[in-house]
């Protein structure tokens, strides 16, 4: 059973005015997975989110969201991390326009959490509702209010 108190922190979620490339992001988001954990390098990351982008964008259908993740050793539980690019601004990422990336770890032996995870993280941004007020804030607190309380309610559905 998948901990989604625990899965985003607010220490893990920033909003910034603009991203040169796909690849800064994901080393960003590298270094936010690694925070607060002494057991993951934002290396391994970094390389594993890179490895999966490889195999195929995380892209959402038509929508200005990228969910990139991966499964990498030495994870003890999901964790995720938001970046939300201001209002104006996004990163090319593969050919389409991103303003808001959801970056993911996973256990290496937790294909079904990461499963619950994704789905769960999908539905909630498919939500128009609640996708316009994730892209319409510019705050980090409420972008973080805004996505665990949005989690939450996904999860337990």
């Amino acid at each position: 059973m998948v901990d989604y108190e625990a899965f985003i922190t607010r220490d893990r979620v920033t909003v910034v005015d603009g991203l040169p490339s796909r690849k800064t992001a994901l080393h960003q988001l590298a270094e936010f997975l690694a925070s607060g954990t002494e057991q993951l390098s934002y290396r391994d990351i970094f390389f594993k989110l890179q490895e999966r982008e490889r195999q195929g964008s995380t892209v959402l259908d038509e929508l200005p969201v990228a969910i990139p993740h991966c499964r990498i050793e030495n994870c003890l539980s999901p964790i995720g991390s938001l970046l939300k690019i201001r209002q104006g601004n996004t990163v090319d990422f593969g050919g389409q326009d991103v303003t808001l990336l959801v970056g993911m770890c996973f256990p290496q032996d937790a294909a079904e959490d990461a499963l619950a995870v994704l789905r769960t993280v999908v539905r909630l941004i498919e939500d128009s509702g609640c996708l316009r007020s994730i892209l319409a804030t510019e705050s980090p607190d409420e972008l973080f209010e805004l996505f665990r309380t949005g989690l939450l309610t996904e999860s337990k559905d």
